[in-house]
């Protein structure tokens, strides 16, 4: 099953007992399973359009934060599923020194995004399915908050399990920043209350919130390249789910039917596969075998996006593709 089934039919609460036998009930998956299931519109993303997204977001030439007038929400309710394993690996590669959060065994991950109706600011609950635990579909404990007009203005990070908003910054790179100022994070008031109570420790204080940031602020610019994608194009590969025949069977088994979606996938973007430059000799040296990143150019109201691709030639030798760091300021 989909993540978004998952949760649709989780019922139980979420619940952590302390070592020194304290029981506190968190908000969990399951208080959101009817929001989802009433949700009008669900996506679940191909692999090859979850890489795009990746590179698309981490990308070079005119840089994503030059789009953002461009950007809107689909809609007012909205979820968006894709294959974390994808996500990652494309990740790697754009960024290899900067191990995003979450645990290398979750398998499908998502968000819950309720949307202002402009569709220029919302709100996100991000949620996993790992391996595991296959059956149980687990929550972030830090909403994010949208505003692509940057009217958010974050506290510093230290100030999460105080329960104000805070924001994540990249002082190193002003077009990362630029992205980053769209987003804020703030802790579930539940999970606030019990980090409060358990986290005593300075550093432990700051391990939470090191992964509680880490674990969704890489979603952010994924998510700002997939509003991109389906502001722009209109090629989009869009199936509709209704899995009407096996909800009928399911039914008369006795179990919950499964939730209609949308499955998109993007093949026009697929990446040029591995090969050696060949050809008439130029006039100039040829450049050294190297790979080149994805990148968008703008022209006003067009983007243009040229996918990942290698160029030069492999008997002058090969060059390393810069990488760009997203960090969590601590």
């Amino acid at each position: 099953m989909r993540l978004l089934d998952h949760i649709a039919q989780c019922t139980q609460p979420f619940m952590v007992r302390e070592d020194g036998g304290g029981l506190w009930r968190l908000t969990g998956a399951g208080d959101f399973a009817l929001s989802l299931a009433r949700c009008p519109l669900r996506y679940v993303l191909a692999e090859d359009l979850v890489r795009t997204c990746t590179a698309l977001a981490y990308s070079g030439g005119d840089e994503l934060s030059g789009c953002l007038d461009l950007l809107h929400i689909p809609a007012e309710r909205l979820w968006i599923e894709w294959d974390d394993g994808a996500r990652r690996e494309e990740l790697s590669q754009a960024l290899p020194q900067c191990a995003p959060g979450g645990a290398a065994d979750v398998v499908r991950a998502g968000t819950l995004i309720s949307a202002h109706p402009r569709g220029r600011s919302g709100s996100l609950r991000t949620f996993w399915l790992t391996r595991a635990q296959p059956q149980e579909p687990l929550l972030a404990s830090v909403e994010t908050l949208l505003d692509l007009d940057g009217g958010l203005s974050g506290a510093p990070t230290s100030a999460l399990l105080d329960g104000q908003t805070v924001a994540v910054r990249d002082p190193s790179n002003q077009q990362r920043d630029d992205l980053l100022q769209c987003a804020g994070f703030r802790l579930d008031p539940s999970w606030q209350r019990y980090y409060q109570s358990a986290a005593c420790s300075a550093a432990t204080r700051a391990q939470v919130i090191q992964h509680s940031l880490a674990a969704v602020a890489f979603d952010v610019p994924i998510l700002l390249a997939l509003f991109l994608l389906m502001a722009i194009r209109a090629d989009l590969v869009q199936m509709p789910v209704r899995p009407v025949r096996l909800n009928a069977k399911r039914v008369r088994l006795g179990k919950r039917p499964l939730l209609e979606h949308i499955e998109v996938s993007s093949p026009v973007f697929a990446s040029a596969p591995l090969g050696r430059a060949e050809g008439p000799a130029a006039a100039r040296r040829a450049p050294r075998f190297h790979h080149v990143r994805g990148h968008i150019v703008r022209r006003r109201n067009t983007v243009y996006w040229r996918g990942p691709h290698w160029r030069g030639h492999v008997r002058l030798g090969s060059v390393r593709s810069r990488t760009v760091e997203l960090r969590i300021p601590g």
